[in-house]
C-alpha cells in the first residue's frame, strides 16, 4: 500500500496498492494528465494491447456524461455521431445491417464474394453521387424492376453503344452525313437497332429477339 493521504472529497494515494478484496469506490481517478491502470483477474483486464472485462454489461461514456458506446448480450450501440472503420478490409457482417445513412470518404464499396447483396427500404432506396460517377457492374443479368411505378431515365444523353443490329436483306441507301439508327423492341421487351432506311423489325430466323 502506498501513501495515503485524506483530502476534500475523498483520499489520495500515492505509489502502487493491492487488492485483494473488493474495491468499493464512487470515483477513481488519476492524477492530471497521467495514465491509471486497474487489474484484476478475474472481472476485469487493462493491457498495452487489450482491454478485458467480465460484466453484463459495457459503457463508454465521455465528459459530458454522453453515451458513446454500449454493448450486452442484446445489442452493441455507438452513440458517436459516426462509426467510422479505417482498415483496409472494411467491415464484414454476418447478418443484417439495418442504417439510415452509409457514407465513405473515398469510394464506397459494397461487396458480396460468394453470395448476394440486397438493399431494402419500406420508403425507398437513393443512391447519389454528386462528384463523380456510378457503375454497376454485374456477371450476369442486371434486372431493373418497378411493382406499381415507372422506371424513368432522365439526362441529357442515354448510350447504348453496345446494342446489336438486325439484319436486313435489303440494302440501305449510302448517306454521307451520321446515320441516326431506329431504336426498336422485340414483343419480349428486348431492344435492338435498325438501320435508318428499313423498317423497325428483324428477320424471323434473326436470332435478335430469341
Amino acid at each position: 500500500m502506498g501513501h495515503l493521504k485524506i483530502v476534500n472529497g475523498g483520499i489520495r494515494l500515492e505509489g502502487r496498492a493491492f487488492v485483494l478484496d473488493s474495491l468499493l469506490a464512487s470515483s477513481i481517478k488519476s492524477r492530471y494528465g497521467q495514465p491509471i491502470v486497474i487489474e484484476s483477474k478475474n472481472f476485469i483486464f487493462l493491457g498495452d494491447d487489450r482491454f478485458e472485462c467480465l460484466a453484463k454489461s459495457f459503457k463508454i461514456m465521455d465528459d459530458r456524461g454522453v453515451l458513446l458506446f454500449s454493448v450486452d448480450d442484446q445489442e452493441v450501440l455507438v452513440g458517436a455521431d459516426s462509426l467510422r472503420v479505417s482498415g483496409e478490409g472494411g467491415t464484414s457482417f454476418a447478418g443484417s445491417v439495418q442504417t439510415t445513412f452509409v457514407r465513405a470518404d473515398s469510394d464506397l464499396r459494397l461487396e458480396s464474394p460468394t453470395g448476394s447483396l440486397h438493399i431494402k427500404a419500406p420508403q425507398g432506396v437513393n443512391i447519389e453521387s454528386r462528384g463523380g460517377k456510378i457503375n454497376l457492374l454485374s456477371f450476369n443479368d442486371i434486372t431493373l424492376k418497378s411493382e406499381v411505378g415507372s422506371i424513368n431515365l432522365e439526362s441529357s444523353s442515354i448510350l447504348m453503344p453496345a446494342l446489336p443490329t438486325a439484319i436486313s436483306t435489303s440494302r440501305p441507301t449510302v448517306s454521307k452525313t451520321h446515320e441516326i439508327y431506329q431504336l426498336c423492341v422485340c414483343d419480349n421487351g428486348k431492344l435492338f437497332l435498325a438501320h435508318p432506311q428499313h423498317v423497325c423489325a428483324a428477320n424471323s430466323d434473326d436470332v435478335i429477339c430469341r
